[in-house]
This record gives C-alpha cells, structure tokens and sequence, in this order.
C-alpha cells in the first residue's frame, strides 16, 4: 500500500508523533477538534478490461480522504478474513446476477493480547496511516477465479465493492492497537470508522 497526493510533507508523521509523545505529559493542551464530517471515497480500477477464463482479477483500490483534516485508515485492505479490522467485499456482476465469495474466512490473531506493550508512538504507524484531505492511500487486492464462479466463464461483468473500517478502538481481540484504547482518545484526529461502497469497473472475460 501507498500513500499518494500533490504536496505531500513528510513533517505530518512528525507532528503527529510529537503530539502523541506530549498527550499524557500534558493533557490540558488543546489539540485540534475532530472533524465531524470525516468522510472518504473508494475508488476501483483494472490495468486491463480483458481476462482470460480461470484468471484473477488485479483491482487497485484508492481510498480518498474528502474530509477537512487528517483521518487515520488502516494499512491492510483485507478482501479475505470476514471480521478484518479494514475490508473490502467484492461483488461480480453478470446482469442482475450477484455473486459474492465463495468462501468467507474468518480467523482470530490475539494480536491484542502481549507480556508487554511498547510505546504507541512506534505502535500505531505500524498499522495505521494518516491521510491529509485530498489525498489517498492506494493498494492492491485480487478477486480470485476460484472463489468467484463467474471468473471461469466468458461474457461481461460488472464488479463493485463494499469497504468498511471498525477503527482503532474497535473492542476485539483482532485489534492490536486495544490495549492503547485511552491513548488514542487523546490523539488530534480519529480512525475512519464507517462502511461505503465504491464504483464499479467493468471486466470481459473471454475463452
């Protein structure tokens, strides 16, 4: 995954360090008000619109920050594992025909539960990036022929998705950031939490 935009500084990831490491020394500093219109888009795309029949298909997915201020996504766009912390559910299109997965994962990594925890300053880039308004950040995820039927049969298809975030405060055993839960309360903007759905691209898949 990538972050992208015009004008981009890295100073932000020092700031908000900065301002992470000064939260507990001194909580009466005013931060900056959470933006409560935080919003964002996701966007689909394909690098080709013709497949051959069994062959998976590459999507690029760009989340877009249309908000006024930072917003915090999650690093892995997971299209596999159903209770992720950050998804993407994939739909395949043959008219008025939906197809979903075949198979749905859903798997439990304790990642919360450590004999010690480090400092959140070198925890939470690990797994979240900050997204500046009119930016994004970009990556790669792959519908796989042997989970979608369609894929192995020729004609016309339309995909659409459905991403969704729990954020970083989300009360799971998936979540490696929970211990950290009072920690991130203080920090100047939020975790994008929220599901929505984004365009669609067409595909051709051919014998």
């Amino acid at each position: 995954m990538v972050l992208m935009g015009s004008n981009l500084r890295p100073w932000r990831l020092v700031a908000l360090l900065l301002a992470l490491c000064c939260a507990q020394a001194s909580t009466a500093q005013a931060l900056t008000p959470k933006d409560p219109e935080s919003r964002i888009s996701v966007r689909l795309s394909t690098k080709k619109s013709y497949f051959r029949s069994g062959e998976d298909v590459p999507l690029q997915v760009e989340i877009w920050n249309e908000g006024q201020q930072d917003v915090f996504i999650f690093k892995n766009i997971d299209a596999v594992f159903s209770n992720a912390l950050a998804k993407i559910d994939l739909t395949l299109y043959h008219g008025r025909q939906a197809e979903k997965p075949i198979v749905t994962i859903t798997g439990d990594s304790f990642s919360s539960e450590r004999s010690s925890y480090p400092p959140l300053a070198g925890e939470l880039p690990r797994y979240w990036i900050a997204i500046p308004p009119k930016h994004l950040y970009g990556g790669e995820v792959v519908m796989r022929a042997s989970s979608f039927r369609g894929l192995s049969v020729p004609g016309k298809y339309r995909v659409q998705g459905k991403y969704s975030s729990r954020g970083f405060l989300a009360k799971d055993i998936n979540n490696p950031l929970l211990h950290y839960a009072e920690e991130l309360k203080k920090l100047p903007y939020e975790a994008w939490v929220g599901e929505v759905e984004t365009n669609s691209v067409w595909i051709n898949v051919t014998k």
